[in-house]
């Protein structure tokens, strides 16, 4: 801590103003300050009454890790002189330190400041999961799909000890892009969408028919967790407001009331939350106990399905790619070979022409009308007697 002059240098002294923080803590909390556009007074008025209207979720958030230390509450609750004296943050600080349960109000406060967007957040979750559930249920063309996977891999597998199996993991069917067929020139998930195209070609759209199932895997990966800690946040606000202070502070602290009435809305809308979760969990554990499944989680039960409809569907794109191509080199070759032979029709017309007008044929070019190759001189030269 320490005192600091204000004022013009040469000019009049000014009053001495008390600084008991470090340089960086005074301008972080500057920092603060320069957004809240309301005298201190008010603003601690704000958190002892929780008036969401005039304080943002962000800048709660924002005090809550600015709150004291405790060597700072002890250099400030030592200050004994006026407290006009203080400095900017010093004078904030003081005003928080009048505030009553201070850390845990502003817990309870970003809580409610927070509640609507993260009930939001939850319930969309919630709904988009079962969305996902539904179309995985709904897909029959997906069931099919697999039952021709097992038969391929039942019919490769022949008599050996892979062979017969009554069913696999979901999981083998992410592994199907990685099984190169023997010439190493494709896969046998490109074999498999070859065969489906064939054979039974309306499955080729199923993956269409799971449009939900990637952000269901997204959002099913914390769903529980997060709706837990939800849970949790409002068990909180529940033992705030029953503490002995707001009882015996009622009359002049209304924050107990306000956090009993915020409560019994916030429970309601958790009994709804916690019933959808519970619904949808439902639906999902009878869909892995469909696909004998009951193991895995949900992020990953969903992210299988959703992995293989994807490389299912860009084997399928490549083999239609593969095949234009094939179109296209097997075009031009025929043109190539049409207008190779409608030359020789034009020159064998020509000639016919020729012949018929009595005209002689032009000579045909010399074979050998390369460079002569040199005699041997050993040929027909006689030896000396």
């Amino acid at each position: 801590g320490g005192e600091e002059e204000e004022g013009v240098p040469g000019g009049p002294r000014k009053k001495k103003v008390v600084i008991l923080l470090s340089a960086n803590r005074s301008q972080t909390i500057g920092v603060l300050l320069s957004h809240l556009k309301i005298p201190h007074e008010d603003f601690r008025r704000a958190i002892m009454t929780l008036d969401t209207r005039t304080l943002q979720p962000n800048f709660v958030i924002q005090l809550m890790r600015l709150l004291p230390t405790d060597q700072e509450v002890a250099a400030l609750q030592s200050y004994t002189g006026p407290k006009e004296d203080l400095g900017t943050a010093e004078r904030f600080l003081f005003e928080l330190l009048c505030i009553p349960r201070l850390k845990p109000r502003l817990q309870c406060f970003v809580f409610i400041l927070e509640f609507n967007a993260r009930l939001h957040d939850l319930s969309e979750n919630i709904e988009v999961f079962s969305y996902a559930v539904h179309d995985i249920l709904r897909c029959k063309s997906l069931i099919k799909v697999i039952e021709i996977v097992l038969a391929l891999g039942n019919y490769l597998n022949g008599q050996g000890p892979k062979g017969g199996a009554h069913g696999f993991k979901l999981e083998f069917l992410t592994k199907l892009a990685d099984t190169k067929t023997s010439d190493n020139k494709s896969t046998l998930l490109h074999y498999l969408v070859t065969w489906i195209e064939k054979h039974d070609k309306e499955l080729i759209t199923f993956p269409q028919e799971l449009s939900n199932v990637e952000i269901g895997a997204k959002v099913s990966e914390n769903m529980v967790d997060e709706i837990s800690k939800f849970k949790k946040d409002i068990k909180f606000i529940y033992e705030e407001m029953n503490r002995p202070y707001y009882k015996s502070n009622a009359k002049n602290d209304p924050c107990g009331a306000k956090l009993e009435q915020f409560y019994h809305t916030a429970y309601d809308d958790m009994e709804v939350l916690e019933a959808n979760k519970k619904k949808a969990l439902a639906m999902y554990k009878d869909l892995s106990k469909m696909y004998g499944e009951e193991e895995a989680k949900p992020d990953e039960f969903m992210t299988y399905i959703h992995q293989f409809a994807q490389t299912f569907k860009e084997a399928y794109n490549e083999n239609q790619r593969k095949r234009e191509e094939e179109e296209r080199v097997r075009t031009r070759r025929e043109a190539f070979l049409k207008s190779m032979q409608e030359r020789e029709a034009k020159a064998e017309d020509r000639k016919k022409a020729r012949l018929k007008r009595g005209e002689k044929p032009p000579p045909e070019p010399k074979k050998d009308s390369a460079v002569p190759r040199p005699k041997d001189p050993s040929v027909g030269r006689k030896d000396p007697p």
